[in-house]
């Protein structure tokens, strides 16, 4: 595996590092909710507690799957 360097110059900068640095974690974390808005929307699980969706609920993470690929492929991003 390759080496990077990442360089800031100034202490201002420190959130620009840490953004770099949590990148993965960023990652992970749309990975996790679109495999729950999978989950409610394939299985019918409901999307807090237990028991199940509601046909509205379905729709609407349908819809918010869709859409957070969507702006991921518009970015040139993926979470695979």
């Amino acid at each position: 595996m390759g080496k990077v360097t990442i360089e800031f110059d100034r202490i201002e900068e420190a959130d620009d590092i840490r953004n770099a640095l949590d990148g993965w974690k960023y990652k992970h974390f749309i990975w996790e909710l679109d495999q729950k808005l999978r989950s409610v929307h394939k299985y019918g699980a409901a999307l807090t507690g237990n028991g199940e969706a509601t046909e509205e609920e379905m729709d609407v993470c349908y819809r918010l799957r869709d859409y957070i690929r969507e702006e991921l492929q518009e970015s040139n991003l993926t979470i695979e």
